[in-house]
């Protein structure tokens, strides 16, 4: 394949600041000489100056969305013309049945938005060499449109993360059409590739490309430990993150320690009233959501990144968090659970520490143990060994580069 050939990202909004990801792939690929546009389910703000950097003078071009305007009028028309289309002609039936799930499901928006879509692509073809589909529901979605004939697509390459793999609602929905789905399948965790194959995926179809950190932006030191122990999280306060069990460990710990937990969330009231009266309620500051320098201010003065991420009530579980991957390419230690892929990224006692989640005693006791452990130096440094072997944005582009021009 050329590397002139066109290459869509197809999301449902973009950008999205926190799937820094996608941005980064995007600009990657283009510095990789290749013609990449953006086909975004949801209006694009062209002021953002994501996308001005992105694409400058070309994003108007370069970046298509199906509706013009949030929760625009035209679209519930856009939508009945949609449906009738496909109702017209037995090639494009499959949409109609997916749609019909997505209604069984009672989630009317997601048959309006394939409908939207199946109109906008009848009257503004668009040709792709290659789509890279984020998240595995829009893969489905991209699958059935080119199945369908409304899209001109050559290779699907569909990036599985977490949530549409996990969530109990999300495979309700999703989870027979992962199965099914064609092209080729690029969960971000050997776990997800484990998941896909139960779902009926085929494993020859399934290749594992990790999301990465570009190493070079951390400068790595070995320290010693602060008195008393600095520990930090980095993570919205949402049930998923385990928070709650982090700052119990902190509390009942019989060592001095200060624990910083930066980020904000729907929990954040909840968390606080755990601290609230504790005699040791002056170990845990609560700092809130800080911008990126003030993250990279704090990591530097930090001792322990802990992140004790479990699987939540609804399923969801983490993928592999980057922000354990900053911090090992750092120098920081860390110290996480034995939770979905975050075992390939840590290896207990070896690059970092791990411990069963939700297990407020044995994160307590790991603390200590950390805290008078004499082999640190060396655990720092297999640490940013894995992160730059296995985890680094530049080898991880190449591998994906590869999947396209292959």
């Amino acid at each position: 394949m050329s590397p002139s050939n066109k290459v869509y990202f197809f999301v449902r909004t973009f950008p999205v600041l926190s799937q820094t990801f996608v941005l980064n792939q995007v600009r990657d690929l283009k510095m990789a000489g290749l013609d990449v546009h953006v086909l975004a389910v949801n209006p694009v703000d062209y002021d953002n100056e994501a996308v001005k950097s992105l694409f400058g003078d070309e994003s108007r071009h370069k970046v298509t969305s199906i509706f013009p305007r949030t929760h625009s009028k035209r679209s519930y028309l856009f939508m009945l013309l949609g449906a009738l289309y496909c109702a017209m002609s037995g090639k494009r039936h499959n949409l109609i049945k997916l749609a019909y799930g997505f209604l069984s499901k009672k989630n009317f928006f997601l048959a309006k938005d394939l409908f939207c879509l199946a109109w906008f692509l009848k009257n503004q073809k668009i040709n792709m060499d290659v789509c890279i589909a984020h998240f595995g529901n829009n893969g489905v979605v991209i699958d059935h449109l080119r199945r369908a004939g409304l899209l001109e697509c050559k290779k699907l390459l569909t990036i599985f993360h977490g949530y549409e793999i996990s969530r109990y609602d999300q495979l309700s929905i999703w989870g027979e059409e992962y199965g099914r789905i064609t092209g080729t399948l690029l969960p971000i965790s050997e776990h997800w590739k484990a998941s896909l194959v139960s779902l009926g995926a085929k494993e020859k179809c399934i290749d594992v490309v990790h999301m990465g950190v570009n190493i070079n932006t951390f400068s790595f030191q070995n320290r010693n430990l602060d008195t008393p122990l600095q520990i930090l999280s980095v993570a919205r306060a949402t049930e998923k993150k385990g928070l709650e069990y982090a700052i119990k460990a902190v509390l009942s710990c019989d060592i001095d320690c200060r624990y910083s937990i930066i980020g904000d969330g729907q929990l954040l009231p909840s968390l606080k009233a755990i601290v609230c009266g504790h005699p040791n309620a002056h170990r845990v500051n609560f700092k809130g959501a800080c911008p990126p320098e003030a993250v990279a201010a704090e990591l530097k003065s930090t001792d322990l990144f802990l992140l004790p991420s479990v699987e939540d009530s609804k399923g969801d579980k983490e993928g592999i968090p980057v922000s354990l991957m900053e911090a090992m390419a750092s120098g920081v230690i860390v110290l996480s659970t034995i939770h979905s892929g975050i075992p390939e990224l840590i290896e207990d006692g070896y690059s970092g520490f791990l411990v069963p989640e939700r297990n407020v005693e044995a994160i307590a006791a790991k603390i200590k143990e950390i805290s008078v452990n004499n082999n640190l130096d060396v655990i720092r440094k297999n640490a940013r060994e894995k992160v730059e072997q296995d985890f680094n944005a530049s080898l991880l582009t190449d591998q994906l580069v590869s999947h396209v021009l292959k």
